[in-house]
Parts: structure tokens; C-alpha cells; sequence
């Protein structure tokens, strides 16, 4: 008496509840499918990390890389194993044992000892086991085989950005310093000294060695070897490097190649190192640009004199507006194929980029913060003045 009939006829409340619980399927599904697409990303983006093109770690070149590869591999499966195990186990527990209604509450025990004991010795003897396997396979890879080929030295030095490599012997006692493309024969072990003149950075092939850092004040040493029986390619091939340590903002833009030839491509390499010639009215032109504008940075009549790489960087560590800086070696530029520290293709196209604006293609080098051409930002050279320093650069008629 007194209450409304819709009330009485529960009209009402039956649309109440439906209209709660729509709202709860719609976040449910929605929860769903944000789940579904995470784990396919996560898919997408393990499938694309496994390629073995470009800076894969899963395609050993030399014996090196093989050997860490091998270590790696068998770290990961008996992860993978253990992971799979224990998770099991628990998954398992978790389902068989759960709560169920009605069910008493089971009695409590301190636990069990031959059981505590088995979990304690199996990861023992694994960690064990493949510690002492990690350190024999560090002891092993310390040095190439004594009994091997005699090894080519390379010196390495670490740049903000880029990479300067060194050879003091590359055949027939001549020296030779380039930057960003490191040459090396095939079949023959590759020492490498490390180090750096700034900051720590990391050098990094994948397919021929694991990284190892650079740091300043300190030489490291590492070597590697491209074996022809493990490259399908015909050679020359050409294999992907970078630094791995954040060293700045240019730190994604910091790569090099490595070119691996027969030994007698590259003895001819070597053998050409040298200046650019001047057979043209243009080439000579561009020689007396860079001999006005350039030359408190880069060297291009063959390997850098050790006073004026010191001179180089004392005014790097110096700072100011108009300084020079280490800049790479651009004696046999026209023998190369990338330009700014591997970030783009060497071209007449790409180099006329470079020099009217370096900015633009790589932010933050020290070329158009340092150098007098840029300080007014683009370059101050005419059209005219740029081809000439092409022609010069890359031997251009």
C-alpha cells in the first residue's frame, strides 16, 4: 500500500542490473584485446630481432664470435629449460592445490628438507658449470693462435661520433690512418688496440666479436677473424659495427663497417693509400678550398702527424668557438662508401649535402658547431666552390 506498481512489478530493477553489468563486458573485452595485441607485438618483435641480416649476433663470422655464440646458445637453453621447469612446477601447485569450497584448511609443515637440499645443489652445479665454462672460453679467445697467420694490428680510437682506425704496418712498412670503414683481409686474425679520446664508448661487431668498451686513459685490447668457410657472400662483404655505449647525442649516428677482401684486395687498397690527385683545373682548385678551410681538422695527404693529432685534441679538450677537433682522416676518402660515420651512402649527391649543411644530416658533429664555414649556419662556399671540393675529394674529372 503506498508503493508505486512499477515497484512492485520490478520493472525497474531488472534494466538497473542489465545496464551495470554492460559496461563490465565491454572492459573486459576491451582488457582482452589489449592483451592479444601486446603479445603479438611482443612476437613481432622477437621475430625481427632473430634476422641474421645486418647486426645479428645469431651469424658468426670467424671463431671468435662462434665460440661466444656457442656459450651463449647453451646459457639460453638451459635458462629457457630451468625457466620452463619452475614455472611448470608452479603453475602446476597453483592449479592442483588451489582452494576449493569447502575444503579444510590443509596442515602446516616447515617444509622439506631432501627437497630444499635437491633445489639448492641442481642450480649450484649449473651455475658452476657453466661458470667455469665462461672462463675457459675467456682464457681461450685471450689471444689468436700462435701457430696461425701473423695478425694485423689495428689501432682504434673512439671519437665523438666516429671511429679512427689505424695501421701502422700495413704492408711494406706503410702506415695508414682512415676512419668509419675498417678493412681487414679474410682468413687472417685482426688485433685490435681500444681506446678513446673523450668519453667511454663501446666498439661492436656482431658478427665477428662481442663488444668491448673504450675508455679514456686506457688501452684494451681484443681481436677477431672472418673465416671464408663461414661467409656464403662473395667476397669483398661488407659487415656492421657501431658503438654500443650512450656516449652522446650523436650516439645512434655512431657506426663503421667492416669491409672483409682477399689479402690481395686489400694489399692493393693499401698500396693506393694516398693523397687525391690534382689533374684538373677543378681538383686543383679544390685542393687550395681545403687547404684554406679544412685543414685545421682533417688531414689528407696521408697518415696524421702525431703532434697535430695532439694539437687536435688539446683544442677539442680546450673548447671555444673556433678550435680545431679530431676530424676523421680523409686521405683515401674517395675509396669509400658511406659518409658521416656510415650514415648514408658516399655520392657526389650526398657529400654536396654534407657540406653545404652537415647539421641537418647528422645532428650534433662538430663540424658545423667548430668550423669557420658554418658559423652563420649553412655553409659560406659557393655552388661553384663546393663542386670544386668534390672534384678535389673524390677524384672527379
Amino acid at each position: 500500500m503506498g508503493l508505486s506498481p512499477f515497484r512492485r512489478a520490478g520493472s525497474l530493477s531488472k534494466p538497473a542490473a542489465s545496464n551495470s553489468s554492460e559496461p563490465t563486458g565491454r572492459s573486459s573485452s576491451l582488457k582482452n584485446r589489449s592483451v592479444i595485441f601486446g603479445l603479438l607485438a611482443a612476437l613481432f618483435l622477437f621475430a625481427i630481432g632473430c634476422t641474421k641480416d645486418g647486426m645479428s649476433t645469431w651469424d658468426a663470422y670467424g671463431p671468435v664470435a662462434q665460440k661466444q655464440l656457442d656459450l651463449f646458445n647453451v646459457l639460453l637453453w638451459v635458462m629457457v629449460a630451468v625457466f620452463f621447469l619452475v614455472e611448470g612446477a608452479l603453475l602446476y601447485a597453483i592449479i592442483r592445490y588451489r582452494k576449493r569450497p569447502g575444503q579444510p584448511k590443509p596442515p602446516q609443515i616447515h617444509g622439506n628438507t631432501t627437497l630444499e637440499v635437491t633445489l639448492t645443489i641442481i642450480p649450484t652445479i649449473l651455475v658452476l658449470g657453466l661458470g667455469i665454462w665462461s672462463v675457459f672460453t675467456l682464457f681461450d679467445l685471450q689471444d689468436p693462435d700462435p701457430d696461425g697467420p701473423t695478425p694485423l694490428h689495428v689501432n682504434v680510437t673512439a671519437h665523438q661520433w666516429w671511429f679512427e682506425f689505424e695501421y701502422p704496418d700495413a704492408g711494406n712498412g706503410k702506415k695508414i690512418i682512415t676512419a668509419n670503414e675498417l678493412r681487414i683481409p679474410v682468413d687472417r686474425p685482426i688485433t685490435l688496440q681500444l681506446e678513446s679520446d673523450d668519453v667511454i664508448h663501446s666498439f661492436w661487431v656482431p658478427k665477428l666479436a662481442g663488444k668491448l668498451d673504450m675508455v679514456p686513459t686506457r688501452k684494451n685490447n681484443m681481436w677477431f677473424q672472418a673465416d671464408s668457410d663461414k661467409i656464403d657472400d662473395e667476397l669483398p662483404v661488407t659487415l656492421y659495427g657501431q658503438c654500443a655505449e650512450l656516449c652522446g647525442i650523436a650516439h645512434a649516428l655512431m657506426r663503421f663497417r667492416v669491409t672483409v677482401m682477399e689479402q690481395a684486395g686489400f694489399d692493393s687498397w693499401a698500396a693506393a693509400y694516398g693523397p687525391p690527385p690534382t689533374n684538373s683545373a677543378k681538383a686543383k682548385a679544390g685542393q687550395q678550398l681545403f687547404a684554406a678551410n679544412c685543414t685545421l681538422c682533417h688531414t689528407i695527404d696521408g697518415p696524421d702527424d702525431p703532434a697535430l693529432s695532439a694539437s687536435r685534441l688539446t683544442g677539442f679538450l680546450t673548447g671555444g668557438d673556433i678550435t680545431p677537433v679530431p676530424a676523421p682522416n680523409l686521405t683515401d676518402l674517395r675509396t669509400r662508401s658511406t659518409l658521416a660515420a656510415g650514415i648514408i651512402d658516399l655520392s657526389e649527391t650526398s657529400l654536396r649535402d654534407w657540406l653545404r649543411n652537415p647539421e641537418d644530416i647528422k645532428a650534433g658533429n662538430y663540424m658545423s658547431e667548430r668550423a669557420v664555414l658554418y658559423q652563420n649556419g649553412a655553409a659560406s662556399l659557393t655552388d661553384e666552390e663546393i663542386d670544386a671540393l668534390i672534384g678535389y675529394l673524390l677524384d672527379l674529372p
